[in-house]
């Protein structure tokens, strides 16, 4: 008996779908290995940087939507941001950036659902501060944006703590 068309046909769409879902395995995993490996860098980076600080809280998986002062142009981007006792620091990922906000320089914290007309549908942590040009402010996508304003409001007493 020879094979149908029919079954030609079924046989290329089966092996169509099962190279795409094992290509689909292969990029997932490799980015997740990618991912892995940046966050191992990014952890060198924040120990280093951090070493003479107490560090009380930590997201290596902070979504950061950008300073107010360099507008909305700017793109969003994954990093490490972490609260010590005297200093909020964050690194980006890619392209490699840091910044530190002394804790002393912070006015006031809140968290709103978008900063410079983006959002994720979340509540963002969003922490208004001084600097030598005048105020600025930088938001985050982290996960409990309460427990880090109780955090931050606890090292920064003065501080003016505008809830949603």
């Amino acid at each position: 008996m020879c094979p149908s068309s029919n079954d030609k046909t079924e046989t290329s769409a089966l092996d169509i779908v099962l190279r795409v879902a094992l290509g689909l395995v292969v990029f997932f995993a490799a980015a997740r290995g990618v991912m892995a490996l940046m966050r191992w860098r990014l952890d060198d980076v924040i120990k280093e940087r951090m070493a003479r600080h107490t560090i009380v809280r930590q997201a290596m998986g902070a979504n950061f939507f950008g300073l107010s002062s360099r507008g909305m142009a700017q793109a969003r981007g994954n990093g490490g941001l972490v609260l010590a006792t005297d200093v909020l620091y964050f690194v980006l990922f890619a392209p490699r950036r840091e910044f530190t906000i002394p804790l002393r320089d912070v006015v006031a914290v809140s968290s709103p659902r978008s900063h410079l007309g983006k959002t994720v549908g979340m509540h963002l942590l969003k922490v208004e501060f001084n600097t030598p040009d005048g105020m600025d402010s930088a938001a985050w996508a982290v996960n409990d944006v309460d427990a880090w304003m109780t955090d931050i409001q606890r090292y920064v007493p003065f501080l003016q703590q505008t809830q949603r």
